[in-house]
């Protein structure tokens, strides 16, 4: 990362190109974890495995990073999502979000740009917005949050990290010098080793989602091409 970060800069500094040119840019794997960074939460799960919590909320998380096995048997999970993926299985308590589809929320592309959804289809069942379910939380637990509209839950939102309520604009990076000084401070021993990539392609990439790992059509659409490839690759009998 520092050699590429010392290239970037280079490259910026010896075009004269303007302060906009986007050098360098780094793509997340995973859908708005940017917009959870920005408001606030801390990334990696070492911490969860070093210290395990009596109460684990997973707010979504179906990466598998953290598994039953992580934790001591005592450990109280409660699952918050729409369509039950990897962290459902191993919860005490499921509390059914809404889907992208069922609700007007935000989310962060890669480009950087806050865009909005809109309600396209009704809820199933006792399905519920999210900030509305950690809402009622709050209340059982008597810590009730001063939230009860959607309009001040974002208001909040603004007071945090504005650039989530600046719809359709690209929030530009204000850190590339300071981060390429930090750089410099990094251990260069790590770059004598060839670089192996933990994973040099992604299996069924379109299935990397829990919306369409949980789709009867996508399920299909995957056995036709797994059995097509394998009809190619084996040999014809006359």
């Amino acid at each position: 990362m520092a050699a590429v970060s010392t290239i970037a800069q280079n490259a910026r500094v010896s075009s004269a190109a303007e302060e906009t040119w986007k050098v360098l840019n780094v793509l997340h794997r995973v859908a708005s974890q940017v917009a959870a960074l920005d408001l606030g939460y801390k990334p990696g799960v070492e911490a969860i495995r070093k210290n395990p919590p009596k109460v684990l909320f997973l707010l979504g998380a179906d990466a598998g990073c953290i598994t039953r096995q992580d934790l001591p048997k005592e450990s109280f999970i409660i699952y918050q999502g729409h369509h039950g993926d990897v962290g459902a299985p191993m919860a005490d308590i499921l509390l059914t979000g809404t889907a992208y589809t069922e609700k007007c929320s935000t989310y962060v592309n890669t480009e950087g740009r806050a865009q909005q959804t809109k309600v396209a289809v009704t809820a199933l069942g006792m399905a519920r917005e999210d900030w509305r379910i950690i809402r009622a939380i709050s209340e059982l637990v008597g810590v009730t949050l001063p939230y009860d509209t959607l309009d001040e839950v974002r208001q909040r939102r603004a007071e945090v990290s504005p650039n989530l309520v600046r719809y359709d604009d690209v929030e530009e990076a204000n850190y590339f010098k300071q981060a390429n000084e930090l750089s410099k401070t990094v251990d260069q021993a790590v770059l004598t080793g060839p670089l192996v990539p933990p994973q040099l392609t992604v299996k069924d990439f379109y299935m990397t989602d829990p919306i369409s790992r949980a789709s009867q059509t996508m399920a299909k659409y995957v056995k036709a091409v797994t059995e097509g490839a394998q009809a190619v690759e084996e040999p014809a009998i006359c």
